[in-house]
């Protein structure tokens, strides 16, 4: 896998940074990559796929969020960021509908009603997804 485009001109600090978090990424140390994609991050923050290597290495949806929402600052064409923050509203909405359907809020015909707009949904940004990036 080369190097992309927009790390082609990234500091060296950046670049030893961001390729020893991608190892301990890839070697399951998840908390050393995390540590070294944040250093990677301070000396500069312009470059999208680190945000996207540390959404994968950090604990919480919260987190991971603001990755994605970092990413697409920086590139609001980014698919991946795109699909992955559609995945974090769906879950976020699954977990409130599981909830006020424990506590009786809302009922099962409801609560399948919601589903099929959410797999709707889904298939929409699919489908938005393959034409943009020009699989259609």
């Amino acid at each position: 896998m080369g190097i992309s485009s927009d790390l082609m001109n990234a500091p060296r600090e950046f670049l030893s940074l961001f390729k020893a978090g991608q190892e301990a990424a890839r070697s399951g140390n998840n908390q050393q990559a995390h540590d070294l994609f944040r250093r990677a991050i301070e000396v500069d923050p312009y470059h999208e796929q680190v945000w996207l290597w540390l959404a994968s290495v950090v604990e919480t949806d919260d987190d991971r969020r603001v990755c994605f929402e970092n990413v697409l600052e920086l590139n609001p064409d980014n698919v991946t960021a795109q699909r992955q923050l559609q995945k974090l509203d769906q879950q976020a909405l699954l977990a409130t509908m599981n909830s006020q359907g424990r506590r009786g809020g809302w009922s099962r015909r409801r609560r399948r009603l919601v589903r099929l707009v959410l797999v709707v949904m889904l298939a929409a940004a699919l489908v938005v997804a393959a034409v943009v990036t020009g699989l259609v």
